[in-house]
């Protein structure tokens, strides 16, 4: 009687165990819902096409109200700013929720922006041409805070307006202030 009462709690667990490894591919198969998809990536387009400087940024939504992340930023025009390279991590805090989708609408972001760069000379000469003379290289720590706004389709597809300021700690750049924010496209998966 034992053995028998072994065997059919062994066919029923293997039954169980079965049916969950279908219910389990079946819903791997399913798309996520634009509430599940936490992670983006966005790209800085205003800064891009006007200056040259590229902005980019990824982001973990951790929470509906919150998420993380870092961007990076490389100068490939010289004469624009004193900035070279820089890396931020911040931390978002956002307002006004959708019941589709987390980390939207406006927002409230902290920052520290960790860059590198040369302090140029510029010099005027009298026939009004500017001559410029590369400086010594710096780098600098600057913790700031910024405002903004996101909204996403319901295919992922992100913008986002931010605009912010940090302040230099250590003294070494030129600028006593550092500046953040651009129009960002993006893709949430």
């Amino acid at each position: 009687m034992k053995s028998i009462i072994t065997v059919t709690l062994a066919f029923c667990f293997s039954l169980s165990f079965a049916q969950n490894n279908e219910e389990s591919r079946a819903t791997d198969s399913i798309p996520k819902s634009n509430y599940e998809k936490v992670h983006e990536i966005r790209l800085g387009g205003f800064k891009l096409l006007a200056a040259g400087y590229f902005d980019a940024a990824y982001e973990y939504i951790n929470t509906p109200t919150s998420g993380f992340g870092a961007s990076l930023f490389i100068n490939f025009d010289d004469s624009i700013e004193n900035e070279n390279f820089g890396i931020s991590p911040y931390y978002r805090f956002y307002f006004g929720r959708k019941d589709d989708f987390q980390g939207e609408r406006f927002f409230v972001e902290l920052f520290s922006f960790f860059y590198s760069g040369e302090d140029d000379e510029v010099y005027f000469s009298q026939n009004g041409m500017q001559r410029v003379e590369s400086g010594e290289s710096f780098f600098d720590v600057a913790p700031g805070f910024a405002l903004g706004s996101k909204w996403i389709n319901s295919s992922g597809f992100v913008f986002e307006i931010k605009l912010g300021i940090g302040r230099n700690l250590l003294g070494n750049s030129p600028n006593e202030f550092v500046g953040a924010g651009d129009f960002y496209i993006g893709y949430r998966f």
